[in-house]
């Protein structure tokens, strides 16, 4: 199954609805990670497998109780004062 990144849009409110989650924008890579059973792929919008890139990502979706799943987000590394 192929999936779309979700690209981030800017508002001037908070969506809502029952199954819509937002999040705040960082100055990040927008991501998917994609577990099926014993695997697991990083990807972003202008690399198609960044798995070997961030070994920490895949890492830790293989850590995750769930099998298979499929996560749109965005990574960011943040330093000690949260920025």
């Amino acid at each position: 199954m192929a999936y779309e990144l979700f690209l981030a849009t800017a508002a001037k409110r908070v969506p809502s609805g029952p199954d819509l989650i937002h999040e705040v924008k960082h100055d990040g890579y927008r991501m998917l990670v994609i577990r099926q059973t014993s695997a697991c792929a990083c990807s972003r919008a202008t690399v198609p497998t960044g798995t070997k890139r961030y070994p920490c990502i895949a890492e830790g979706a293989l850590k995750n109780r769930q099998k298979r799943f499929v996560i749109d987000g965005e990574a960011v590394i943040l330093g000690m004062d949260g920025i």
